[in-house]
């Protein structure tokens, strides 16, 4: 693969434990095992799969419309009849004896009924590539679906991994709080400095402990997340694998967005759905044209049961022909349903090139932004080695005394955030690459 750039490789390494594991402790997953979890057990994933399964029995149950139909049946009725009076619709009374007598019959009957579509206006073959095409775009959001579950792991995978290193930055600004507590109190104690220092050190290690309560809930809250993506249940321990190199490699936007075009399946389930309604549109016009069928009937009648199988030369009758029917008006019925298939085609046509628009739009910010990002955080990594030096100049000139509490406690925020800015931008980064390869239809290939 031609690659016009590579992006920075980093190392994140989250090495603490800051929730206490159950008795049973958790393998840490990677981020493979993490998404094989998540195609496995994901409702979505579930339903997707489930839809191209009846999307196929439908494409196979279109068939019938061209096969034979054949109809067995057997029957046996028992048939009496009562004493009359009347004979040759005139009333004759009871003084003819034949007429007095009840009369019972029971006949056995065989019928066999075999039919067939000749010609049906074009529905038969339309609607076999009609379920084709629809087996095909449920193929296509069934692999849309799985690169949205791929996407939504990898993003809270990476926002977890985020949220650990933060809570890390929060612990290292407890810490110095704490020893800058200390130093005060120590000077204080010395007479170096005023008793305010000392309250002053204090409220600020109190703030940076409530900074990092609320990031131990953040980090919670991601791994709940992450869980639900996975389809498993909130509260299930989680631990991930907290090593992690990453590469990115940068190509010709041009090549991007050929690639979109050609592999994204959300772009092409919406180009099945348009071939569909168009399909749609000529089963529609199928009800203006005539149809012809043919049939043949065989069947028997006797008053024994065997006699259905033997003598098969006598007691039958059979029927061969040919059928033709044409819908000549049905209330405009038909010609409504072609106009509304034929309005649909323009939705979907519109539908389309809206998301193909979007899709290229889209593709070019995260192109715009992975490009930025090379050069932001290099000068993040610029701004936190500043910030630390700023940091080490404050303490030695709060130590010597010609530094101010405030002057310190600036230097340290601007240290904690500028390790916030520069931990965000890199996962950031990371997850608007998954962004973009999602777009471009690679996330499906890869798992």
């Amino acid at each position: 693969m031609k690659t016009l750039g590579v992006w920075f490789g980093i190392l994140v390494f989250a090495g603490f434990g800051m929730f206490p594991l159950p008795a049973q402790s958790t393998r840490p997953l990677t981020l493979e095992e993490c998404i094989r979890i998540a195609l496995k057990e994901n409702a979505q994933i579930k339903i997707a799969s489930q839809q191209l399964s009846l999307a196929r029995y439908n494409y196979k149950g279109s068939f019938q419309n061209i096969l034979p139909t054949l109809r067995v049946s057997y029957g046996m009725f028992r048939f009496e009849r009562g004493p009359t009076s009347y004979l040759g619709g005139e009333y004759v009374g009871e003084g003819i004896p034949a007429l007095n007598r009840i009369t019972r019959q029971t006949d056995y009957s065989f019928s066999l009924n075999l039919n067939q579509n000749i010609y049906d206006g074009g529905f038969w073959w339309n609607n076999i590539r009609k379920t084709r095409v629809e087996r095909e775009a449920e193929a296509y959001n069934f692999e849309s679906e799985k690169q949205k579950t791929v996407m939504t792991v990898m993003e809270r995978y990476f926002t977890l991994l985020k949220e650990q290193k933060l809570l890390e930055v929060y612990q290292e600004a407890v810490r110095r709080s704490e020893e800058q507590l200390n130093r005060a109190q120590s000077m204080y104690e010395l007479g170096s400095v005023a008793q305010v220092d000392v309250y002053r050190a204090k409220v600020n290690l109190g703030n940076d402990r409530i900074q990092y309560l609320n990031q131990k809930n953040v980090v919670e809250r991601a791994r709940q997340d992450l869980n639900i993506a996975m389809g498993r249940d909130p509260r299930e321990p989680l631990e991930i694998v907290t090593e992690l190199e990453f590469h990115k490699y940068l190509e010709n936007i041009d090549n991007l967005f050929q690639e979109a075009l050609e592999k994204n399946p959300q772009l092409k389930k919406l180009k099945m759905d348009l071939q569909s309604m168009q399909l749609q549109a000529k089963l529609a016009f199928s009800n203006f044209l005539p149809q012809v069928s043919s049939f043949f009937s065989y069947s028997r009648r006797v008053p024994e049961f065997e006699g259905l199988y033997r003598e098969l030369d006598r007691e039958y009758t059979w029927t061969v022909g040919l059928q033709l029917s044409w819908n000549l008006f049905n209330g405009f019925a038909d010609y409504i349903n072609v106009q509304k298939a034929k309005v649909n085609q323009k939705l979907l046509r519109e539908q389309l090139l809206d998301f193909q628009r979007n899709l290229l739009s889209n593709i070019k910010s995260l192109y715009d932004n992975l490009k930025a990002y090379d050069e932001i955080i290099a000068i993040n990594q610029d701004n936190l080695e500043a910030a630390r030096e700023e940091y080490r100049l404050a303490q030695e000139r709060y130590r010597i005394g010609s530094g101010t509490a405030l002057e310190l406690r600036e230097a340290q925020l601007n240290l904690t955030r500028a390790e916030q800015i520069l931990i965000s931008a890199e996962y950031d980064a990371i997850i608007n690459y998954a962004r973009l390869l999602e777009a471009i239809g690679r996330l499906a290939e890869m798992y």
